[in-house]
């Protein structure tokens, strides 16, 4: 059975948009718009621990937040505290994620092993070209056994990996550089610059292209090392098991260089954690490779290229991490990736990059300061660390069917990630490592005040934020702050202690909200206190069983997944009841909501509207620009054109069109009527002719010469109305 410290509320398909988002101003108030304060109390059930701020992020405080040794808790962890819970009551965007795309190596997924079947995997050296990162294309790679490697160069290099001398758990040829090293040292020669003649020696059932070193070989290549993962073991009896080949990459003298696109490097470098000095660390065979690789030298890299012939993934070994089809952003559901504001976005603000546009939140909070004095408890290291989103069992919707991943489309997203409250604190104290973190906590007890100052806010609004302080009224619920809270740490309860300027009753303000989210949400229903969200999220905000909130051990998380386990919803784990509100929203208060927000929806459509109508006009004022600017450039190009068939098409083109084309008309006008010139003059020119050659005739052969010179040029067809030659005409017929 899969446990996690941590569960997840259910991603909301609607989103709330409110209708006077856009109206939001911090200098024009709304008619109904209030200002006032609201005053917490936060008291600690369990110890809790908030680092203090440290300029030193390589050596953070192991201090409780405090500023002269007055402890208190930062404004925005605060804030935070308050948002998530807003945003999960009010149905608003998960807006927080980012465009990562995370990879995968498993080796009992089928379709992972699929990618990596009927030569799809390339190799090649990867280089950087005046910036620009390249790929030298170097086709299928061949295998080559250690056995072929030792008998080469008269080695022993095998028996380094078999079972019995190669170290599982810390073995220094799990890295590339390593190995290289060892062969180097074998060898007595730089195995990574020398090249090989080599042989096909056959090709396995898998379709390996396995090699031998031959002097006389006709291929060439160069030996490429990769980390040796596991040790090799080949019993007498039985399967062999654990990596036996390495690779050559053959030198190709025509090779095609590829270009590597930004997102598939960056791909890349998130699945070797490139830059990271916190667990998970930067690979470290990623960092032997990658200073060669800024030091101007082409690295290996095996790769898969889509059907338009470009790089779409790499990695530094044949069964590399490979990348999800789908990025987690892609996997949001569509409501959440809108560019309209959600109510937590109204009321807390927000930064919107792509469409470089912003807005001031209406929401303060100070720093919670502490007002009963503090316990500092003893120091203690404890293990924070836990499975990466990319682990689908838990960060993916499952149904105990086939898994479904990244890779498929139909896969959903888990939710809002909450940890739930412990039932009784547990002290977890684990000793120093790479992977634990010192934390000086302070005693349950301590409690702090905070004050919640807010303005312009509609009443809507209010019922939000005081739903999402108090869990909208459920005195059984808590909050969680701070650090390990997947210990118990942190858990805290809220109280408000006193309102300043609001007009109406808290009560009020909830009914009013909880109607508000009725009506645009639930469609005029009573639903929203009953709704898998509003559920999912007051039962992890109840202590409950603690034995479902337990970190899995490392070695289970494999065995958990070949089980085909996931992490079910907190609300159906054994020994945890449910947790549901007490309706405060009726009929007659969703119906006098939807009256007050029916200007603001009007105006909002006729907006809408009038911002359509605008689109639509500049679209059409775009094209008519693209339309004449391709009209001139036409022109430009044709007025000064001879060719009288194309004047005659771009007449034709835009004769009934909005432009002045008399230019062109013009033109073939003067072309054509040049033409008929030229036609006559050398009609003209034949018809003088033949008329002194008639001149020079005389008695029977002058009358003969006549009688044809009028039959030729009098015809139509000849003369094509030419009054020159039908003046000759006449004066032959008058020749004596």
């Amino acid at each position: 059975m899969i446990t996690a410290p941590f569960n997840f509320v259910p991603l909301n398909e609607k989103v709330f948009f409110p209708p006077w988002a856009e109206d939001v101003s911090h200098d024009v108030p709304f008619e109904d718009g209030e200002s006032g304060e609201i005053e917490v109390t936060i008291t600690a059930k369990s110890p809790i621990f908030i680092r203090n701020h440290s300029d030193d992020k390589n050596n953070p405080s192991t201090e409780f937040c405090n500023y002269n040794g007055e402890y208190y808790i930062p404004a925005t962890s605060v804030k935070g505290m308050v948002r998530n819970v807003l945003e999960i009551m009010s149905f608003s965007k998960m807006s927080f994620l980012d465009d990562t795309t995370y990879s995968l190596r498993d080796l009992k997924y089928d379709k992972y092993l699929d990618e990596f079947k009927d030569g799809k995997v390339q190799c090649g050296w990867l280089y950087y070209n005046d910036g620009v990162l390249k790929l030298q294309d170097c086709g299928i790679p061949y295998r080559v056994k250690y056995d072929e490697i030792d008998r080469y160069f008269k080695i022993n290099f095998k028996r380094y990996f078999m079972d019995g001398n190669f170290k599982n758990s810390n073995s220094p040829y799990k890295r590339a550089e390593k190995k290289y090293e060892l062969l180097n040292s074998l060898s007595k020669q730089n195995i990574f610059e020398k090249s090989f003649k080599i042989t096909l020696k056959e090709t396995d059932r898998s379709g390996r292209k396995l090699l031998s070193f031959d002097s006389n070989g006709n291929i060439k290549g160069k030996l490429v090392l990769t980390g040796h993962p596991s040790p090799r073991k080949e019993p007498k009896e039985g399967r062999k098991s654990g990596k036996i080949y390495d690779f050559v990459f053959e030198e190709k003298e025509n090779s095609s260089i590829l270009e590597i696109d930004k997102k598939v490097f960056d791909n890349f470098k998130f699945a070797y954690f490139d830059g990271r000095d916190k667990q998970p660390k930067e690979s470290q065979d990623w960092t032997f490779w990658k200073q060669k690789l800024h030091n101007g030298q082409k690295i290996p890299v095996f790769f898969h290229k889509d059907i338009t012939g470009k790089v779409n993934s790499f990695g530094l070994s044949y069964l590399y991490k490979f990348p999800y089809k789908f990025s987690i952003m892609q996997k949001l559901l569509e409501n959440h990736r809108a560019k309209e504001q959600d109510l937590a976005q109204t009321m807390f603000g927000y930064v919107d990059k792509d469409i470089k546009q912003s807005l001031k939140g209406r929401v303060y909070f100070s720093h919670a300061k502490n007002i009963n004095g503090a316990v500092e408890l003893e120091s203690r290291y404890v293990l924070l660390g836990g499975p990466k989103a990319s682990y689908y069992p838990i960060y993916l919707v499952q149904n105990g069917d086939e898994y479904k991943t990244l890779m498929d489309s139909n896969s959903v997203l888990a939710g809002w990630k909450r940890y739930p409250i412990h039932n009784s604190f547990k002290h977890k104290c684990d000793g120093k490592s790479t992977q634990t973190t010192l934390i000086t906590p302070l005693k349950d007890g301590v409690k702090f005040l905070s004050k919640v100052k807010f303005h312009n806010l509609k009443k809507a609004e209010i019922g939000a934020l005081l739903s999402a302080i108090s869990f909208h009224n459920s005195e059984k619920c808590y909050h969680n702050l701070g650090m390990a809270k997947p210990y118990g740490y942190g858990k805290v309860k809220v109280d408000i202690v006193n309102m300043k300027g609001l007009k109406y009753s808290k009560e009020e303000y909830l009914k009013y909200f909880e109607s508000c989210m009725n009506a645009e949400i639930f469609d005029n229903k009573i639903q929203w206190h009953q709704s898998e969200q509003i559920v999912n999220l007051l039962t992890m905000a109840i202590p409950q069983d603690d034995k479902n909130l337990e970190y899995m051990k490392l070695t289970d998380f494999a065995k958990e997944k070949n089980d085909n386990s996931y992490l079910d919803r907190y609300v159906n784990l054994s020994g945890v009841e449910k947790q549901k509100l007490k309706n405060l929203s009726l009929e007659k208060d969703v119906t006098q909501y939807n009256k007050d927000v029916q200007s603001v929806k009007e105006k909002k459509l006729q907006r809408q509207k009038e911002q359509e109508e605008e689109r639509l006009k500049k679209q059409k004022e775009q094209e008519q620009k693209q339309e004449e600017d391709k009209f001139k450039k036409e022109l430009q190009e044709i007025v000064s054109s001879d060719d009288e068939a194309k004047l005659q098409s771009f007449i034709a083109k835009y004769e009934s069109s909005r432009f002045d084309i008399q230019e062109v008309k013009d033109r073939l006008y003067l072309i054509q009527e040049k033409k008929k010139a030229e036609k006559f003059t050398k009609i003209n020119q034949q018809a003088q002719k033949a008329y002194d050659e008639v001149k020079k005739k005389k008695g029977a052969g002058l009358e003969k010469a006549k009688k044809a010179f009028i039959k030729k040029w009098s015809a139509e067809k000849n003369h094509k109305g030419s009054e020159f030659v039908l003046e000759l005409v006449q004066k032959v017929e008058q020749l004596k």
